[in-house]
């Protein structure tokens, strides 16, 4: 049985989404958990001198792995467990196990590259706004001027488009090296072909989880102005779990919506 590329109309890419949110809805308090332990683990790499944090890059493609294997063990009527994130390494298949290696490396090598050229980009001026935002006591002037200046704008713009498009490669890569066998080049050879052939409903998949992602964010700001800071800040944490575990889930799905067996 040979892996093939389904030919699917755009309109399987709303499917896609709405499949991730109604099957996380069936157990979100265990595809939550899975988030939450890689925030955790998160933590704690980033805790680590000098290794920390190529690590956690090296771990963002086993998040999705570990999201895709639960999903299709749900669909087998299985709970969704921790031990998903230990099963791609207690499998025998050492070639496999290698190979995902290589591509946790090569995530975050080519991660790297684009943290570098950006830095180069704007001489680290980005990295001054990120940290003027993030220490909550810079003053509005202080932002504004970091804000505009072109080498922030570009550094910015860099980092969102490499990181846009590292992650095409990625897509499917995972669960190809996992449940195929394939090497890490024809892995990712193959998420960028089937991301091209079904670019259509990948292009609205994409852009209906960002305007799920804007709407929730128009609502969370509704309740903040009626309700206050504090009661919108206790929804605000939920919410965005949900919605980036339901992002996750949904991978199962464009994966199975867009791969298909068939004889050779």
């Amino acid at each position: 049985m040979a892996l093939t590329i389904r030919d699917v109309p755009a309109s399987q890419g709303l499917l896609w989404l709405r499949q991730g949110l109604t099957e996380c809805l069936r157990q979100p308090l265990g595809y939550a958990s899975l988030f939450v332990l890689f925030l955790f683990a998160a933590m704690l790499l980033t805790a680590l001198p000098l290794i920390g944090g190529l690590l956690l890059l090296m771990a963002v493609p086993l998040l999705s792995l570990a999201f895709l294997m639960a999903t299709a063990g749900a669909q087998r009527g299985l709970p969704v467990r921790a031990a998903v994130f230990l099963a791609p390494w207690q499998q025998r298949d050492m070639g496999r196990k290698r190979a995902l290696l290589s591509l946790c490396m090569l995530h975050a090598l080519a991660t790297l590259l684009i943290l570098v050229l950006g830095d180069w980009l704007d001489g680290g001026r980005f990295e001054d706004l990120l940290s003027a935002l993030a220490r909550g006591d810079a003053s509005v002037p202080e932002i504004q001027t970091l804000l505009g200046e072109p080498a922030v704008l570009f550094g910015g713009m860099e980092r969102m488009l490499g990181s846009a498009l590292l992650s095409l490669p990625f897509w499917h890569a995972p669960a190809l090296v996992q449940w195929e066998g394939q090497r890490p080049a024809q892995a990712l050879f193959s998420s960028l072909l089937a991301i091209w052939r079904v670019r259509a409903a990948f292009t609205l998949y994409s852009l209906g989880w960002l305007a799920l992602t804007a709407v929730a964010g128009m609502a969370l700001s509704l309740l903040l102005a009626v309700l206050g800071p504090t009661s919108g800040a206790v929804l605000l944490v939920p919410l965005a779990i949900f919605l980036t575990t339901s992002f996750y889930v949904s991978l199962f799905f464009a994966f199975a919506g867009t791969f298909s067996r068939s004889s050779d």
